[in-house]
C-alpha cells in the first residue's frame, strides 16, 4: 500500500527561531514529570535538531502505534536545512509512546520519545549517539540511557537451545527493569504515566523475544533480528536432536495471565504489545492440537477473543488474526475464502479507523481476484528428485489426471513431518484406494544431501516418483505462492487441479481429514 506523506516548506526564519529556543543540556534534564502546554487545543508536537550525520534526519521516522499496525506518523510536515530538522506532528491529542527510527549513513539510530501535546523536542546526533532536549528530555533520553547500560535483546542471540536462550534474555530483563527503578529513583520521576508506560513496555518487549526469537543475523555487526513465528520450527528441531526430552512450553514462557493483554492504554503506545496478543493466543493460551493458521485454528482464536476481549482490544485482535492469516495463505482456497470474508464483513462497522478500513479494504480486494489456480510460475517451479531427474509440477500433475492431490510440504530435520511420513502410510493408502489420491512430498529445505538421506530412510514411503527436492527452497515462486513459512503444510487439490484448502489439517487427524476428501470425492 503506498502512503502520500505531506510535505510542507518551512520559512527559514522560523526554523532559525526554533534553532534559538533549543534548551541547553543542563535546563533540558531538570523536569521530573511531564510538562504539558497549557494550550490544550495545540494538538501538535514540534520536533527541531541538528546533527552531523545528516542522512538521518532524511530518513527519520517517528512511529504511531495507534494505527492499525504502527507505522510512520502521518499528519507531518518536514523540512531540512544545512544541518538542521525542523518538523511538525500534527493530530497528537493525547500523549503517545513512539519510536523513532533514523536510518543514518554513519550509523542507525533508534530510540523512543513521548509525545506529549504542545511540546516541543530537540534532537541531536553526533558522533553516532542520539540525545534528546526539551522539557521532557529525562524520560525521552530513558532508553538511550537504558541500551547504554544493559544488555541489549538484538545482541543476545538464540544459539540452539532455547532453555539456555530463555536464561539470557530474562536476565536482561531483570536488569532492565533494575535501572528503570534506579533511573526513576535518581531523577525522582513521579509521573505514573511514564512509569507504567516503560513498565509494560519492557515486559512485552521481553515477551516478544520468548516467542518470536532472536536468531536471524542482520547486516549491522553483531545484531540480530527476531524471527516473526520462528519459535515452532526451533522446536521441531530441538526435538528431532533429542527426541528423548519433550519440550515444556508452560515452562518456557512461565505464568502469563490474559489481564496482560487487556491494556487499552498499551496497546495505542506499545508495538511490542500489539505483536504479542496473536501469537500468545495461538500458541500459549489456546490448545495445540490444530494446525496454526488451518481453519480450525482460526474458528478457535476467533472465539477465544470474542469471549475474553471487547472495544478496541477485541477489534485489533481480529484485525491482527485477520492479517496473519492472510499472510499466510488463508483465504486463497474454496474451503476458507469465504470463512476470511465473513469475517470482515462481521467486523465492518466496528472497524470504524481509517486504518482498519484501509486494510481490510485491500484484503477484501486480494480475496476477490483469487481464482484458486497456481500461478503459471508455480507450475514451472523446479524440483529434483532422488535418482537426479528434473521435473515441474506442471509436469507432475499431467501424469495424474482424475486424481485428488494432496502436497506435503515437508523437511528431513521437522519431526511432525517424520512422524507423519513414519505412521501414516496405511491412511494414506486407504485414502488412495478408496478416494484415488495421491500424495506429493515436497521438501524447501536447503541440503540436498540430508533430504537424500532420510528419503533413503523412508524409502518404503518415498520415492523417485513421489518425493521432490524444491530448488530455491523457501525463495521459489512455489513456496512464495503457498506462503510457506512453516512446515508441515498440506495444500489440497481437487481432480480439476484447483485448490481446495491450503493449510489443511495434519492427516494424523484422519476424521477430519478423511472428511474433507470424501467431500471433495463425492462432488
Amino acid at each position: 500500500m503506498k502512503f502520500r506523506y505531506i510535505i510542507c516548506v518551512i520559512v527559514f526564519s522560523l526554523l532559525l527561531h526554533c534553532k534559538k529556543n533549543t534548551l541547553p543540556k543542563k535546563e533540558a534534564l531538570k523536569s521530573n514529570s511531564f510538562i504539558e502546554n497549557r494550550d490544550s487545543k495545540l494538538n501538535k508536537v514540534v520536533i527541531t535538531g541538528t546533527t552531523d550525520d545528516i542522512i538521518a534526519f532524511e530518513y527519520l521516522s517517528i512511529m504511531n502505534s495507534t494505527y492499525l499496525f504502527g507505522r510512520p506518523h502521518l499528519d507531518a510536515t518536514k523540512e531540512i536545512f544545512a544541518d538542521s530538522l525542523h518538523m511538525v506532528l500534527n493530530s497528537i491529542d493525547k500523549p503517545l509512546f513512539s519510536e523513532v527510527v533514523l536510518g543514518g549513513g554513519k550509523a542507525f539510530y533508534r530510540g523512543f520519545i513521548f509525545l506529549i501535546p504542545g511540546d516541543t523536542i530537540s534532537i541531536k546526533i553526533k558522533d553516532g549517539k542520539v540525545l534528546f532536549f526539551g522539557k521532557n528530555a529525562i524520560q525521552n533520553n530513558y532508553y538511550s540511557e537504558m541500551n547504554r547500560q544493559t544488555p541489549e535483546y538484538q545482541k543476545n542471540p538464540y544459539t540452539g537451545n532455547l532453555n539456555l536462550y530463555k536464561e539470557s534474555i530474562k536476565s536482561i530483563y531483570n536488569k532492565r527493569i533494575a535501572f528503570l527503578n534506579q533511573y526513576v529513583k535518581k531523577n525522582n520521576i513521579q509521573s505514573k504515566y511514564f512509569i507504567n508506560t516503560i513498565k509494560s513496555n519492557l515486559k512485552h518487549e521481553y515477551l516478544y523475544s520468548l516467542i518470536n526469537p532472536v536468531n536471524v543475523k542482520s547486516s549491522r555487526d553483531g545484531y540480530y533480528f527476531n524471527e516473526f513465528d520462528g519459535l515452532m520450527p526451533i522446536i521441531q528441531k530441538e526435538t528431532i536432536k533429542n527426541s528423548e526430552v519433550i519440550f515444556d512450553l508452560s515452562n518456557y514462557f512461565g505464568k502469563i495471565s490474559i489481564e496482560e493483554f487487556k491494556d487499552v492504554i498499551a496497546l495505542n503506545n506499545s508495538t511490542y504489545f500489539k505483536n504479542n496478543i496473536n501469537p500468545y493466543i495461538r500458541y500459549y493460551f489456546l490448545d495445540s492440537k490444530y494446525l496454526p493458521y488451518s481453519k480450525e485454528k482460526f474458528l478457535a482464536e476467533k472465539e477465544f477473543i470474542q469471549k475474553n476481549f471487547d472495544g478496541e482490544i477485541e477489534n485489533y485482535a481480529i484485525a491482527r488474526m485477520i492479517r496473519d492469516y492472510h499472510l499466510k495463505g488463508f483465504g486463497n482456497s474454496i474451503n476458507s475464502i469465504e470463512l476470511l470474508k465473513s469475517t470482515i464483513d462481521e467486523y465492518q462497522e466496528q472497524f470504524t479507523k481509517p486504518s482498519y478500513i484501509e486494510f481490510m479494504n485491500g484484503i477484501k480486494a486480494d480475496l476477490e481476484s483469487y481464482d484458486f489456480k497456481l500461478s503459471e510460475s508455480a507450475l514451472d517451479s523446479k524440483f529434483i528428485n532422488n535418482i537426479g531427474d528434473t521435473l515441474t509440477l506442471r509436469k507432475i500433475f499431467a501424469r495424474s489426471k482424475e486424481r485428488i492431490k494432496v502436497v506435503d510440504f515437508w523437511a528431513s530435520w521437522c519431526p511432525p513431518c517424520i512422524e507423519q511420513i513414519k505412521e501414516g502410510k496405511p491412511f494414506k493408502d486407504r485414502l488412495l484406494v478408496e478416494n484415488n489420491v495421491e500424495w506429493i512430498y515436497i521438501s524447501p529445505e536447503k541440503d540436498y544431501k540430508k533430504w537424500l538421506v532420510a528419503n533413503k530412510k523412508f524409502e518404503n514411503v518415498l520415492n523417485f516418483n513421489n518425493s521432490f527436492f524444491l530448488l530455491k527452497g523457501r525463495k521459489s515462486s512455489l513456496a512464495s505462492f503457498f506462503k510457506v513459512n512453516e512446515i508441515p503444510q498440506y495444500v489440497i487439490f481437487n481432480k480439476e487441479n484447483k485448490i481446495i484448502l491450503n493449510k489443511a489439517p495434519s492427516p494424523s487427524d484422519e476424521v477430519i481429514f478423511e472428511k474433507i476428501i470424501d467431500e471433495i470425492y463425492n462432488k
